[in-house]
């Protein structure tokens, strides 16, 4: 087995496609972030796309964005070992790993083979997808999209979010503003904005609704609810058929609320810290 660094999206998207295709929900972070790489969008343009080959043959996509993780998606777990190792002596080095659970864990082992760390886990996750929405009863209220006028709600909102999941959030001035001016970001108002969700990563056949959050002040009237269900029959009426959420699965409430909508489990997912040995 050998490491390929791609030099481009496209290069990327040409050889591990199909494969990523096979199961497009859990690889929808992988498939959206090249996708997006490849039509330009900024935010996308500094990860760097790698896959693990045998005799010619992707068995292992993976990527790797600075300031964030490795995101690995799911193959052999020598395969994730042999990508620790090709990670190692590089600049920036990684500080976790995020992946299906065992190609996570086989990663973050050999790292603390490596570097003699100390890991973490950082958050044990559940993909979900959903191909139609559950007819509910909705909260009172209705969704419409966030203007740059609400930037402030929308960081403050998209900092607590990051505070309280303590996972892998980009809360920087610059992405949150292009998120609203790309139309990306929903509230579910009442009088006053409630909640707040985000229609993600695009791929070939899916959407993603991410960062759904409403102030503890304001839970347990179903507006995350309400507002996930509103975003993700957009992504239907968009041409997409399925939309896909992550949850965490320490969270049991929003596993059942999302299942309520008619999201069904795809697959786990663990993200690991790598702390410096004391």
């Amino acid at each position: 087995m050998q490491v390929t660094e791609y030099k481009s999206a496209d290069a990327f998207l040409d050889a591990n496609r199909d494969l990523l295709l096979k199961n497009e929900p859990a690889n929808s972070i992988l498939l959206g972030y090249a996708n997006q790489q490849s039509q330009g969008v900024d935010s996308a343009m500094s990860t760097k796309f790698f896959s693990i080959d045998d005799d010619g043959r992707s068995v292992l996509p993976a990527m790797f964005t600075p300031n964030v993780v490795p995101l690995l998606s799911d193959g052999p777990e020598e395969s994730a070992r042999l990508l620790a190792r090709f990670f190692y002596p590089k600049n920036p080095q990684p500080t976790g790993v995020s992946g299906p659970t065992g190609i996570a864990l086989a990663f973050a082992d050999e790292w603390e083979y490596l570097t003699h760390c100390d890991l973490e886990i950082q958050m044990n996750s559940r993909i979900y997808s959903c191909a139609s929405v559950n007819e509910l009863k909705l909260a009172d209220g209705s969704h419409r999209q966030a203007t740059i006028e609400e930037f402030e709600l929308i960081k403050t909102w998209r900092l607590a979010f990051r505070d309280e999941v303590d996972g892998i959030v980009l809360t920087d001035d610059d992405h949150i503003r292009a998120q609203i001016e790309n139309g990306q970001v929903y509230l579910w108002t009442t009088d006053q904005p409630v909640s707040v969700a985000i229609l993600g990563r695009g791929t070939d056949n899916g959407g993603t609704v991410g960062a759904v959050y409403t102030p503890p002040e304001l839970r347990n009237h179903g507006y995350a609810t309400a507002l996930t269900a509103s975003v993700t029959q957009i992504i239907f009426d968009s041409g997409k058929k399925y939309a896909v959420l992550y949850t965490d699965l320490d969270n049991p409430t929003s596993n059942s609320i999302y299942q309520q909508i008619g999201y069904t489990p795809v697959s786990d997912a663990a993200v690991w810290k790598f702390k410096p040995a004391i």
